[in-house]
């Protein structure tokens, strides 16, 4: 089977406030600015040369072999060709770049839109499948061993419901999960490695398992 995962970049705006003219009088002019809110959010596939999956292996890595999907700066994470049982990592998965002039900072969420499926009868879940880890900007010491999070199937609403190649899907949350990083400063950097655990009984296919994984940024 093949796994590859798109990626969704959404940019949330804070509500703009209008200007308040200048109170003029008798006495004191007292003068009040209200400063439009700024949030701006890329995400960054395949960041670094060497990217791409390696098996989990002791002692030397191999070296990545992303499938077709991929390309440097941008396109999908694509897991190439993997088995049943298999565990992988891949390197220098997603960059992501936040910048708000909110004092309060932000907070970011990432979920899966839905779980791994080949766009037929054949799915295996994302949670317990796909995991995301701290990486570098330029280098790497991570294995397929190292200790991830987990991306877990949303619980908000997608649309669209089914993840599609070429679209980008949104989440509407009702209630917010826990969030992947909380910041107070007004910019950050997260760098990230995914990890893919497939089940030993995910069902085998010749087509391409797939899903997306949707990055949130709100202000806090």
């Amino acid at each position: 089977m093949r796994g590859w995962i798109g990626f969704c970049t959404l940019t949330v705006a804070a509500i703009l406030l209008s200007v308040m003219p200048a109170s003029a009088g008798a006495g004191p002019v007292k003068v009040q600015w209200y400063v439009t809110g700024i949030l701006k959010f890329t995400l960054t596939p395949n960041y670094n040369t060497g990217y791409g999956p390696v098996p989990a292996k002791f002692g030397t890595q191999p070296t990545p072999n992303p499938g077709a999907g991929a390309c440097l700066l941008g396109c999908a994470d694509d897991f190439n060709t993997v088995v049943q049982g298999g565990q992988y990592l891949y390197k220098y998965a997603a960059h992501l770049h936040v910048v708000t002039n909110d004092a309060n900072g932000f907070l970011v969420y990432g979920e899966g839109s839905a779980d791994f499926s080949d766009g037929g009868a054949n799915s295996f879940p994302v949670s317990g499948s796909l995991y995301y880890l701290p990486s570098g900007a330029t280098s790497d010491s991570n294995t397929g061993f190292s200790p991830g999070y987990p991306f877990n199937k949303t619980s908000g609403t997608v649309n669209p419901s089914t993840p599609l190649f070429g679209s980008a899907p949104t989440i509407t949350y009702m209630t917010y999960p826990a969030p992947m990083f909380t910041a107070t400063a007004p910019t950050a950097d997260y760098y990230q490695d995914y990890e893919l655990k497939v089940p030993a009984n995910a069902p085998v296919s010749s087509s391409e398992y797939f899903v997306w994984v949707v990055y949130t940024v709100v202000p806090q």
